[in-house]
């Protein structure tokens, strides 16, 4: 086998377990068996070591128990999760957005108008009598993603990307219950555009810290609430069929 084919089998694998996990399909402790894992994605059991080793570094998969073969789990969901990688996230973007002064007037305009079209999108799409909710979170991503492009360097998007995977999974779960007044959140998203195109460092790093601070407050307050309980059980109750269940 080459090595671009081996790399495309683990590929397939990771993107196959991460969207399992992130999308609720898999509860928090589930354990996961390496071998069962390779009989359900048709591949060997190599691979998919290599894509839950991967898993396990970005915090979707976790160690449990001791001895020589430790067995792996699907992470828990937790509050104090939230509280600390929100502000991580909103620092880090915060941060790296201070150099959007460096472009010029033209392009900071462009910037702003580019991320305000999306934003237009994303409040459409939420407007929908029926959200499709992996709409909403690839054109949420989209809005900063434009940002990150235009200001962080290589090691802090490296460092923002390892992160996202627990952001998709927990809006992923927890998010429809945040609404569904949104107002909050279009504002906030409002005062980064505007602070984009005024080209001033210090406020445009408020504004996304801001974003980011506020929001993962108030995906905080959900998450031990009987509704994101009741949320959590409806999600794995849809998803956990024979089909898709990897675990035993």
């Amino acid at each position: 086998m080459t090595a671009i084919a081996y790399s495309s089998l683990v590929g397939g694998a990771y993107e196959s377990l991460r969207t399992l996990i992130v999308r609720g399909r898999l509860a928090p402790g589930t354990a996961i068996v390496e071998a069962e894992a390779a009989l359900r994605l048709s591949v060997s059991r190599t691979p998919v070591r290599e894509a839950l080793r991967q898993l396990r570094h970005e915090g979707l998969v976790v160690q449990t128990g001791g001895g020589e073969r430790p067995r792996l789990a699907v992470a828990p969901l937790s509050r104090s999760v939230v509280e600390q990688l929100y502000p991580a996230i909103g620092a880090l973007e915060g941060v790296a957005a201070r150099d959007i002064v460096m472009l010029s007037a033209r392009d900071r305009r462009s910037l702003a108008t580019d991320m305000a079209t999306v934003d237009r999108q994303f409040r459409a799409a939420y407007s929908a009598r029926k959200p499709e909710w992996d709409e909403l979170f690839d054109i949420h991503d989209s809005f900063h993603r434009r940002l990150r492009s235009a200001s962080a360097g290589p090691t802090v998007l490296s460092l923002l990307e390892a992160l996202r995977p627990q952001v998709d999974r927990y809006e992923w779960v927890f998010g429809p219950l945040t609404g569904p007044d949104l107002s909050l959140s279009f504002g906030e998203h409002d005062r980064i555009v505007r602070e984009v195109r005024a080209g001033t460092a210090s406020g445009i790093e408020r504004a996304i810290r801001a974003n980011w601070f506020n929001g993962g407050a108030r995906l905080a307050l959900v998450i031990d609430t009987p509704e994101g309980v009741e949320r959590i059980g409806s999600v794995w109750d849809q998803a956990m069929t024979p089909s898709n269940m990897l675990a035993r």
